[in-house]
């Protein structure tokens, strides 16, 4: 059974310790969690016991024969042209060799030699499996790959399926001792939630770096914190490590009050009695304790101080202008890369409203970032619009925008001139600091940040714009845990829209008002993160819907009838009739559709001048223009409702028109 044991180990970089006198043991059964604010090691001790790097002090021993699981291979060279199931299977030992070997021991009636290959066969199906490729197939769907991408080269995948590809080929190898880097990162909520079912079904041990809450919760069984003074392990879920941890604070808090009142005491009979010759000595004596107690009261304030400046990482976002009462407008809008139908989703419709916190939920794949993208302007799309209101300030996010900045500038002068002029130089260094660049980055230039420190600053700055509108696709990606929930924080309280894509289960269900779905069939509504997650698990276990009756029924398509000259006459006729219908449904449509759009333009001026304090020195005027945005308001619902049943009298055409060609 695989064992870990560490003793004393040290570790430290440039001077500075990342840790001391570490001790802890990891069997199998456990998943140790390992937890900490950015900078204290985590990642450093993976790669210790991994045997990437040495310690500077102590010992680690690993228990002999176990096997270690650990991702750091760069996928690079010759790896990139083999393909994923190809480079993944590639993990195990070659079959080839053993088949090899029965032959020649075969040949050779070599009994001796055969039972030892016997042994071997054994060994090698219990560690891997009677059938390697099956199981290899089951991890990568698990992991969200489809059966083109498993036959697809490692070149052709982006950096977070790469990142995926080499999870599941340590995932593949069999280890007893599995060591994870934020494994859930670049994961989809259905992967990151076969990941957990695989972790809680292994039978080795685990230690593993998250920041994805939920994810520490439900998969670790310790928790092991660093970078608040002495480490600490504890059994239990990262949850209850908090609850213990402030529990254990504030049992500290009391115990430096009774200290402080005793050396209170203590130096008052001190400065009373020191001059008296018959209590001198017993002041002197006084004096030593006092001296004792001041030291142990500064190592349990010293101690507090440590775990308090990991704790306490917050910011509220500046308060923003009043927008317009719809942010986001989209009116039959479709959208492909080539320009071509079909639509990588359907015909979408749907106006986001001042003040919602919305959440666009989908599997890898669907288009959620491409609809953002469509939103901001960067994308085309190949029918319908999608505008953003008029007195609508936006501010978006993606992880692709580190080109905007500068590489020869410093943290501190790119976020001052990428932020609104009015903030100040303590919100500038606040900001960064919660974002993870603190007082250390302020000076260095960017050409010297990595990539996730870039995509921070971006952040950092965005949250500086004071706009109205916040557009996010996935903001928690390089964030340590406390600044995600500080990042959380700061979303809860914003007081303007938020639109954003997110995996982080904790930041939906905290922050998300609304969760819009995107589906085979448009948007659909939930009114919790719960609610979105109970209906996806059902669908999810949900058997397929298709019977077998449908199944045969697909399998058996009936002749085509051959049809004679007065059908195709009468099929003509037909066609005709429904174009005359079409023609003008559809010029009708497109009219209306100019007509919206010039409509919501005038709510979004009148809105503006709503907003205007001096309007309502002229009661008159005030009321009128109410009156008259009133009626804007009702006129755009009813053109949005026209358009409506015009797009089902048009589809049902449509239909119709195919069918008929079809048939011809």
């Amino acid at each position: 059974m695989p064992r870990i044991t560490i003793s004393s180990l040290e570790k430290s970089y440039n001077g500075e310790d990342l840790f001391s006198d570490l001790s802890f043991e990891v069997s199998a059964g456990m998943r140790l969690a390992v937890a900490g604010p950015n900078g204290c090691g985590k990642s450093t001790l993976l790669k210790l016991i991994a045997g990437k790097i040495e310690p500077d002090a102590g010992v680690l021993s690993i228990s002999k024969g176990a096997r270690l699981g650990y991702v750091a291979q760069e996928l690079t060279g010759e790896i990139l042209e083999h393909t994923l199931l190809s480079w993944v299977l590639s993990a195990l030992p070659s079959w080839n060799k053993l088949w090899e070997q029965w032959e020649e021991a075969g040949q050779k009636n070599d009994q001796a030699h055969m039972e030892r290959l016997s042994e071997k066969q054994a060994e090698l199906e219990h560690q891997f499996g009677y059938n390697p490729e099956h199981k290899a197939r089951t991890i990568l769907t698990g992991l969200g790959f489809s059966e083109h991408d498993l036959l697809s080269k490692i070149k052709e995948l982006s950096g977070g399926w790469r990142e995926r590809a080499k999870l599941g080929r340590v995932l593949l190898q069999g280890a007893d001792l599995l060591l994870l880097d934020e494994p859930t990162n670049h994961l989809d909520l259905e992967a990151v939630e076969w990941l957990e079912s695989y972790l809680l079904s292994f039978r080795g041990a685990v230690i593993y770096v998250a920041h994805d809450r939920i994810f520490l919760d439900k998969v670790g069984t310790h928790v092991l914190f660093l970078g608040s003074g002495r480490p600490q392990v504890r059994r239990g879920n990262f949850t209850e490590f908090l609850k213990w941890q402030a529990e254990n604070a504030e049992q500290r808090s009391r115990e430096a009050a009774k200290l402080s009142a005793r050396i209170e005491a203590e130096n008052s009979y001190i400065n009373r009695f020191r001059v008296k010759a018959r209590k001198a000595a017993q002041a002197q004596s006084k004096i030593k304790k006092v001296e004792k107690m001041s030291k142990e009261l500064n190592k349990i304030q010293g101690e507090a101080e440590l775990n308090r400046s990991g704790r306490t990482l917050s910011f509220r976002l500046p308060p923003t202008s009043r927008g317009d009462k719809a942010a986001i407008n989209v009116v039959d809008l479709e959208f492909s890369y080539d320009g071509k139908p079909p639509s990588i989703w359907p015909l979408l419709n749907f106006q986001l409203f001042r003040g919602k916190k919305v959440a666009l939920a989908a599997p890898n794949g669907a288009g959620k970032s491409t609809l953002l993208k469509v939103i901001m302007g960067t994308l085309k799309p190949n029918a319908g619009f999608a505008k953003v209101g008029q007195n609508t300030s936006l501010a978006y996010f993606s992880q692709h925008q580190s080109e905007i900045l500068r590489d020869e500038a410093t943290a501190l002068s790119e976020i001052r001139r990428l932020c609104d002029p009015d903030t100040t130089e303590e919100q500038l260094k606040s900001v960064l600091g919660l974002f993870l660049l603190g007082e250390g980055y302020f000076e260095r230039k960017v050409s010297a940040l990595s990539g996730g420190e870039k995509n921070r600053l971006i952040l950092a700055s965005l949250f500086l714009s004071r706009a109205n509108l916040l557009i996010l696709d996935e903001p928690t990606n390089h964030l340590d845990l406390e600044s995600r929930e500080g990042l959380i924080r700061a979303l809860k309280d914003y007081d303007g829209t938020l639109f954003f894509v997110a995996h982080d289960r904790y930041l939906l269900g905290q922050v998300a008002d609304e969760i819009w779905a995107l589906t085979d069939s448009g948007i659909e509504t939930f009114f919790s993160f719960e609610e979105y997650d109970n209906h996806r698990k059902e669908k999810l276990a949900a058997p397929s819907a298709k019977t077998e009756s449908e199944d045969s029924s697909d399998s058996y398509k009936p002749a085509k009838r051959k049809l004679s000259k007065e059908d195709k006459r009468k099929q003509a006729e037909i066609r005709n009739a429904l174009y005359k219908e079409l023609k003008p449904k559809t010029a009708e449509y497109e009219k209306l559709e100019k007509d919206l759009e010039k409509t919501l333009e005038d709510q979004a001026i009148m809105e503006e001048q709503l907003n205007d304090p001096e309007l309502y020195s002229d009661g008159a005027a005030a009321v009128e223009l109410n009156s008259r945005y009133t009626e804007t308001s009702a006129w755009a619902d009813e053109l949005m409702e026209k358009m409506a049943v015009l797009e089902e009298e048009i589809a049902e055409l449509e239909e119709r028109k195919k069918q008929l060609l079809e048939e011809g």
